[in-house]
């Protein structure tokens, strides 16, 4: 991750993960930065997925017509898919969070400074908070919409979960041009 002695302020200055910084490397460096290069990779590309789904589920909710209550929610794959992307999406970025990423290890050790940068800010703090607030929405809806007495109420709690947790989303993307942005596409 960061060589003995690094500091924010050398962060600051243009780290990318991946490049190489001058100094000794701890054992296993390079595997460490090519496991963690897959499995941004693989969080990077699945928020497209993760997206669709979420876009495909809310339209879902917000065209399907519903009458009976008794029978299974209609719809209920696109559901079932989102919440399955959403999850794998989550696994890969606590990875990234707890271990792999050196932007969150470096605000973990010096979590002052890293309150006043606003890119370190932005991986410490906002990015995964906004991803547990959808998490935590698409969970209630998908609750809440199975607990509902009528169609009508069914489909308009997942339309507005859904929708919620769409938006909140596309607030916690890393997009390019933002401070913390990232690639649209990213090639290992």
């Amino acid at each position: 991750m960061f060589n003995r002695g690094e500091t924010l302020a050398d962060a600051e200055g243009g780290f990318h993960p991946g490049d190489r910084l001058d100094g000794d490397r701890p054992a296993g460096h390079e595997v460490l930065t090519a496991v963690y290069v897959g499995v941004l990779t693989v969080h990077s590309w699945l928020r497209w997925a993760t997206l669709a789904l979420a876009i495909g589920a809310t339209l879902n909710a917000g065209l399907r017509r519903d009458a009976d209550v008794s029978a299974g929610m209609p719809g209920r794959h696109w559901d079932t898919y989102f919440m399955l992307a959403l999850d794998l999406q989550v696994l890969f970025g606590l990875a990234l969070y707890f271990g792999l990423s050196p932007y969150t290890a470096q605000a973990f050790a010096n979590f002052g400074a890293a309150m006043r940068n606003p890119a370190l800010r932005f991986w410490a703090i906002q990015h995964i908070g906004t991803m547990a607030a959808a998490v935590l929405l698409v969970r209630l809806g998908r609750v809440l919409a199975l607990t509902a007495k009528s169609g009508a109420a069914r489909r308009r709690r997942r339309l507005i979960f859904f929708a919620l947790t769409t938006l909140t989303i596309i607030f916690g993307i890393p997009w390019p041009g933002l401070q913390s942005g990232r690639p649209l596409i990213r090639m290992p």
